[in-house]
């Protein structure tokens, strides 16, 4: 093969890959206020968590819900963290699948793995102080709407060169 011949198929293969690498898909997560107005986004990669923190209304101890996107854009409950029974916490696995544990002072839920087609949190009024957390960011939820409103998580995957470049933090 000539040297000529290397360099076209070199050519080649690298722009093959920057066209399957711009119009890879991109999971942008949502937030809206009830309105539907826009409030905050932000992507995962293929697998990556997001985390939704709060305390307990009653039992005034954190809880945290790991969330990820599944390959159908769904929202899928993977684990509950939390350090004290109470209502509305789960008290046992949920499903054949996901077990319970205590470590270090906390009850884990693991591979809950429920869709859940429709996520939306009301936000405490005046304990939860709800939070998202992924990667380094910590987001409160007061930042994104008031106190007692809701906030709905919707999922869309997008194409990477349809995306403005702040969509790709």
């Amino acid at each position: 093969m000539t040297l000529k011949n290397r360099i076209f198929y070199f050519v080649i293969v690298a722009v093959a890959v920057f066209f399957a690498y711009v119009c890879r898909p991109v999971v942008v997560v949502f937030l809206y206020d009830e309105t539907g107005a826009e409030k905050y986004r932000f992507t995962l990669a293929p697998g990556e968590c997001f985390t939704v923190s709060f305390l307990h209304s009653w039992a005034r101890s954190p809880v945290s819900e790991i969330f990820l996107v599944d390959k159908e854009n769904n929202i899928v409950l993977k684990e509950t963290v939390y350090e004290d029974f109470g209502a509305g916490l789960p008290h046992e696995p949920e499903g054949p699948l996901s077990s319970m544990a205590i470590e270090g002072g906390k009850i884990y839920i693991r591979d809950i793995n429920r869709i859940i087609p429709d996520l939306q949190i009301r936000t405490g009024k005046f304990v939860a102080g709800h939070m998202l957390l992924y990667r380094d960011e910590r987001i409160a939820f007061s930042d994104v709407v008031a106190p007692g409103n809701v906030v709905i998580f919707k999922v869309k995957s997008l194409k990477r060169y349809l995306l403005p470049r702040e969509y790709l933090r």
